[in-house]
This record gives C-alpha cells, sequence and structure tokens, in this order.
C-alpha cells in the first residue's frame, strides 16, 4: 500500500511551521477521527434511537391549527350488487328434546346508588411538595388571588360604596373572591435526530476547520468589503438633517408611553394585557436580530434617555447644551461594572417576579430605565447611561461587534491632522459623541450608538455609514478591556440561563435542591434555620442556583484558559490575558444561541400580538377583528428546528473561525504554540455548543401565559 500526502499549497521554505497539515501528521488525525465520530454516531442513532431526554412522561401540547386537518369522509360509490336467490334448504334434523337446566344462583352485587354528577371546574391539578402546580398535560398554572375563599367585600371598597350613596353595602356580604388562572404551556424541542445531526456536524466542521489552520494574521490593516450607504445622496441628505434621529424615536417614545399606560391601567391577565406580550415576546426577541442585522439600532431610537434629553433641552432639533451638573463619570478600571450588576440583577427580578406574566412589573421596569436616565443626564456629562449602566446596550454593544452596519472614518490620514476634533466635542451643527469616542480611533462597534451626531459635525466630512459582513469588529485585531470580557462572558452565561430556566427540568432541580437543603438543615441543625421552608424558600433556591449557574461556568473558562496557557508552553501570555482575549471568540456563539431560542419563542408566540392588538388593555374589545384570532405558529414546527440548529451550528463555526484568528495574532511567532491553544479553546466551544443543543432540544415554557 502506497501512502500519499496532501499537496501542501503556497508552501513558505523559510517557516516549515506555517503548514497545519504537517503538525497533524499530514491532516489523518482529524480526518479518521471525524470519519469513526460520524459513524459511531450515525449508529447511536439508527440502531439505539437515544433520547436527548425522556419524554416518555410528558405531554407536548401543540396548537390545533398545526395539528393534520380531519379529512372528509369518503362516500361509498360502487353500485349495489344484486345477490342470487339462494335454494331453500330443507331441515332433516329430528327434533331433539332440550336436555333440564340447572337452577341459576344470583350472585349480583347489591347496587349502590348513583352518586350525585361531579361538575368539572377544570384540567387536573397536581401539586408538589412546594405548592407549585401543573396541569395534567404540563401546564404550568399561575394564580392570583387568596388561598381560601372569601366572602364579602374589603374594607376599603365597603366605604367607598358607602359613601357613593348607590349601592347599599350589604348587598355584597355574600359575594366571593375568584382566583384569575392562566397557563403557560409547553413548547416542544427539537427532536432527537436534529439534536444528534447538530452534535455530528459541529464535530465535523470543528476538526475540518482545525486542520486547515489558517493564515497568520501579523496585525494586518483592517481590510475587508463594505458598502458606502452615505453614497446615496437622499439617505445622506437625511442623516445630515436635524431630525433624522427625532422623526424615528418620536413613535418609538409613543409606542412606549402607551405600552407602560397599558400595563398599568389595562387587564392584570396576562394572557390579555400587551404590555407583557409586545415587550418580552416582540421588543427583546427582535432586539437580537436587530442587532445583528443593523448592530445598535435599538440605541439610535432609544425611548429611555429621549425622553428626559428632549425635556432638558426644550427642543427636538436644536443644539443646545443640556442644563445638567455635568461631572466626570468616576474613572474606574472596570468602567462597565455598573451594567453587568444591573444586567443580572434584572436578570434574576425578571425570572423570579415572573415579569413576562405580571403587566405592572414590565410598565415599572420602563418607567425605572427613564428615571435611572434622567438621574444620570442631570449629574454626569453626556449620557453616561448609554456607555457605562444601560444593560440593554451593553449588551447590544457587544452583539453589534457582530453587527452589519458601521459609522467609520473614510480617510485616517484626514482625523489624524484635524485640529478641531468637532466629532468628540462637538460644534454648532451637532453634539458631542454621547459616549466620548473619537471616530479617528474607534475601530469597534461596542460603543456607537449610530446617532450620527458625527456626521453632523464633522467639517471635512469625513464620517460614513457602511454596509459589511457580519463580524468584522471580532475578526480583526481589536482593543480589550477587562470589563468587556467579563460582560462577554456573562453574555453567554445568562443567555444559557435564561434557557435553562425555562425549560421543565429546571423546576424538578429547583424543587431537588431546595429538599436537599432543608433536609440537610434538619439533619445537622435540628430544624430549617435559613427559612428554605417558607414562603421565600423558592426565592432563595432560585438566587442560590442562579448565583451557582454564573460563578461555575466562570471558574469553568477561567480553567480552560489556564489549560491554554500550559498547552501553549508559554510564560510571556498569562492566564488574565488569554481570559480577557478569548472572551470575544464566544460573542458568536452566545448571538446564534440567542437567535435560535429566540426563534422558538416568536415563531409560536407571534399571534398572541395578533390577538392582543384588537383588544389591548384587555376589557372586550375587538377594535381589528382578531381579538378571537386561532393560536397559530408563524411556521412549522419542523422548519423552526431545522432553523435553530443551522444558527447554532453557524455560531459554532463562527466563533471557532474567531479563536483561530485570536490564536494567531497572540501567538504570531510561535506557530505551534497557536495551534495548540486553539485546540484547547476549541474543545471548549464544542462544550458549549452542544450545551446550546441540548437546551433547545427540551421542552419549553412559553414567555408568556394564556388564559
Amino acid at each position: 500500500m502506497v501512502r500519499r500526502r496532501l499537496p501542501i499549497l503556497q508552501a513558505s521554505q523559510d517557516d516549515p511551521g506555517e503548514d497545519p497539515l504537517e503538525l497533524l501528521r499530514g491532516g489523518r488525525f482529524a480526518r479518521f477521527f471525524a470519519a469513526g465520530l460520524a459513524t459511531l454516531g450515525l449508529f447511536w442513532i439508527v440502531s439505539a434511537r437515544v433520547e436527548a431526554r425522556d419524554t416518555s412522561d410528558v405531554v407536548v401540547l401543540v396548537h390545533t391549527a398545526l395539528q393534520a386537518p380531519p379529512q372528509p369522509p369518503i362516500e361509498d360509490i360502487t353500485p349495489p350488487r344484486p345477490i342470487p336467490p339462494q335454494p331453500p334448504v330443507e331441515d332433516i334434523t329430528p327434533p331433539r328434546p332440550a336436555p333440564p337446566q340447572p337452577p341459576v344462583e344470583d350472585i349480583t352485587p347489591p347496587r349502590t346508588p348513583p352518586k350525585p354528577p361531579v361538575e368539572d371546574i377544570g384540567p387536573s391539578v397536581t401539586e408538589d411538595r412546594f405548592g407549585r402546580k401543573r396541569t395534567g398535560t404540563g401546564a404550568l398554572v399561575l394564580e392570583e388571588g387568596e388561598a381560601a375563599e372569601q366572602l364579602g367585600l374589603p374594607e376599603q371598597q365597603r366605604a367607598a360604596i358607602a359613601g357613593g350613596g348607590f349601592f347599599d353595602p350589604t348587598a355584597f356580604d355574600d359575594v366571593k373572591t375568584v382566583k384569575k388562572k392562566a397557563y403557560v404551556h409547553l413548547m416542544p424541542g427539537i427532536p432527537n435526530e436534529a439534536f444528534f445531526a447538530g452534535v455530528i456536524l459541529i464535530l465535523l466542521l470543528s476538526f475540518t476547520l482545525f486542520e486547515r489552520h489558517g493564515k497568520r494574521d501579523r496585525h494586518a490593516p483592517r481590510k475587508y468589503w463594505h458598502f458606502e450607504l452615505t453614497r446615496i445622496p437622499w439617505l445622506r441628505r437625511a442623516i445630515k438633517s436635524r431630525w433624522f434621529q427625532p422623526a424615528v424615536q418620536l413613535p418609538v417614545v409613543l409606542a412606549f408611553l402607551a405600552v407602560i399606560v397599558i400595563g398599568l391601567v389595562g387587564t392584570q391577565e396576562p394572557g390579555r394585557n400587551l404590555a407583557p406580550v409586545l415587550t418580552w415576546n416582540i421588543w427583546w426577541i427582535g432586539l437580537i436580530f436587530m442587532v445583528l442585522l443593523f448592530g445598535n439600532l435599538w440605541c439610535f431610537m432609544c425611548p429611555w434617555t429621549a425622553i428626559p434629553d428632549w425635556i432638558m433641552r426644550g427642543s427636538f432639533t436644536k443644539v443646545v447644551k443640556v442644563k445638567s451638573l455635568a461631572k466626570k463619570y468616576p474613572r474606574f478600571k472596570l468602567w462597565m461594572w455598573p451594567a453587568i450588576v444591573l444586567f443580572a440583577f434584572i436578570t434574576w427580578l425578571e425570572i423570579v417576579f415572573d415579569a413576562a406574566n405580571r403587566p405592572w412589573l414590565t410598565s415599572v421596569l420602563g418607567i425605572f430605565m427613564i428615571a435611572l436616565s434622567w438621574v444620570l443626564l442631570v449629574v454626569y456629562e453626556r449620557k453616561a447611561m448609554c456607555r457605562y449602566v444601560c444593560y440593554v446596550g451593553r449588551v447590544s454593544g457587544q452583539y453589534a461587534m457582530m453587527g452589519m452596519i458601521e459609522l467609520r472614518r473614510r480617510d485616517g490620514e484626514i482625523c489624524r491632522t484635524c485640529k478641531t476634533k468637532d466629532c468628540y466635542r462637538g460644534s454648532e451643527r451637532g453634539y458631542p459623541c454621547p459616549t466620548h469616542e473619537f471616530m479617528g480611533a474607534m475601530n469597534e462597534n461596542q460603543y456607537c450608538t449610530l446617532c450620527t451626531e458625527c456626521v453632523k459635525s464633522c467639517p471635512h466630512d469625513n464620517i460614513a455609514l457602511n454596509l459589511r459582513p457580519s463580524g468584522e469588529d471580532v475578526l480583526h485585531s481589536h482593543r480589550s478591556r477587562a470589563d468587556e470580557a467579563y460582560m462577554a462572558l456573562l453574555v453567554f452565561i445568562v443567555s444559557a440561563f435564561h434557557g435553562a430556566a425555562m425549560i421543565p427540568l429546571w423546576m424538578e432541580w429547583e424543587n431537588s435542591l431546595r429538599a436537599a437543603i432543608i433536609d440537610g438543615q434538619t439533619a445537622l441543625l435540628g430544624g430549617d434555620v435559613l427559612g428554605f421552608s417558607g414562603s421565600a424558600g423558592g426565592l432563595m433556591t432560585f438566587t442560590v442556583m442562579m448565583l451557582a449557574c454564573i460563578v461555575g461556568p466562570g471558574l469553568i473558562y477561567a480553567a480552560l484558559c489556564w489549560a491554554m496557557r500550559l498547552a501553549s508552553g508559554r510564560r510571556d501570555i498569562t492566564t488574565r490575558k488569554l481570559f480577557i482575549k478569548f472572551s470575544y471568540t464566544l460573542l458568536p456563539i452566545a448571538l446564534f444561541y440567542h437567535l435560535a431560542h429566540n426563534a422558538v419563542h416568536v415563531f409560536w408566540e407571534w399571534s398572541k400580538l395578533r390577538r392582543l392588538v384588537s383588544d389591548p388593555l384587555g376589557w372586550g374589545h375587538d377594535f381589528f377583528g382578531t381579538a378571537r384570532a386561532p393560536l397559530t405558529a408563524l411556521w412549522s414546527p419542523e422548519t423552526i428546528w431545522y432553523v435553530q440548529v443551522g444558527l447554532v451550528v453557524i455560531g459554532h463555526i463562527y466563533g471557532i473561525y474567531v479563536a483561530q484568528r485570536e490564536a494567531n495574532r497572540l501567538y504570531a511567532d510561535d506557530r505551534g504554540a497557536a495551534l495548540r491553544v486553539h485546540l484547547v479553546m476549541m474543545v471548549g466551544m464544542i462544550g458549549m455548543s452542544v450545551l446550546s443543543l441540548w437546551l433547545i432540544a427540551q421542552p419549553m415554557f412559553m414567555r408568556t401565559a394564556d388564559l
């Protein structure tokens, strides 16, 4: 048998380490490993049909519109055939006398009188040890009201009726307090075939990219394809107009204020109020898709800063200085820590207090963001809210590095020789940059809010709005900071945590942990000293699990960076530097998992919005004739499953490629070290992507409830 080696294209004679196939013994390791793994996986699926999760006892609810429509009955049009008459048959059997029958004993048990009919009061509900209720089909039951039935009116309502002089207060002595119930149903996860196919694709493509390790990036100039949108005359004129941003912000502000009013004034039944559905199902989900396509477009139209900004300036368009204390923001080493803390706190608050099913809480959160923006605008210069505090802006800023829209300088030399720096300081034509960015040095979308003030201010007309491929900021050399690294890691952890907290297994884990804590205290201390069996026990258990889900993966990533340093064999590049640099490589995996997670919500739950636009307050209106429209999925479940798996695989491959480029930049003079570091990071990324696939394979609760 003759061994053949693959040809080496454009091999460098001066640097034999440039050839990854030579380092991998001709690439046989990657090919044999991938082929063997694929064969094993296919055999596993076909022969064993292993379930991603045991769902034998789970009933998955599917909208009736998605079920196969009943087929009409088939009419039998076959003409009847006449049956020929049969000849009569003569009975020649001799008569036999019937033998006497033995007496029959009556053994019938006495019958009890029938029971009165039982009134059907709703679906069967089971309750666990800690009071969480579910229907027989797995739906989670949300209840509002007192646990025990109460008669009569509260004293406050009784006094109000007595003061009105129209009704007799005693006429309401026998009224009952009725609970309001809503049901949060399950959406099915991807099937096992899609799960295992996604895992095999991830493994195959990972080792294919690893084998083709690529060329070193010696801090080459940032050259990539882009199309300048400001070349379009009408768009260029619009961007330079002072009305460009307010014209977009005004309708958004009006819609935002309407959502706040609806959440506070409308019905508090979660399935009949527009505020939580529009906020959690449409805006928060659509925000992630928007960032991928348009960068920080939400920051451009954000109502939270627009309302106080307009009021304090007294104008929509005039370039007027804000009357504030204009203090310098404290120059912390970790500038972004307020946004990191706020992001974690809002996530905790949203899930613990079930904001998606509490319209009033959704409105309160919106009011809180306006008030916080106002306070920061009064105290500090420019918009400290946008740069340091707003968790939505910082999350979208991280994802915007993968965005396809950018504001950039046309010519760097013009910015270098510019004397006035109007894009940074402002002028009579436009405000200074609200996030302290200088266009001559800005190479990332991280802090750019797309406000276009730099386009208006620049005296040299040197600022362009460009359309570009996704992810150019993370593919090329970019600035990196510790707080940005923590935020990037937290974005991935929270997106995975949010998905995990919406699956039925999470409740089982939560109940098991709570029971273990109570039993452990009882065994060691003689009782539940910490109060986990009380009414706040569920909140405390969830908080413990959330902290574990944040700290645990963070420690695992730190250990992965330590393993990369050991694998490199180099001491000059520390674990801390690897922690910061490679945190940006997690953004593609986090973004595309976030898209896959949100896709199932937007495509399954979109029809709730169609209902609620006709009755936004839940008062029984039907303005557009859609208040009783059926709840149907926008796409078929099979299509949604394929889209989800495709998004996770794309994000994984993008992350592998970004990690490859980062390893080549860090170890530009040591090809072997770059290869080993990339291999360790690739193994960690495979684990992250398999976790993403496993999460979308689980049945998941809908974000908002149905009545």
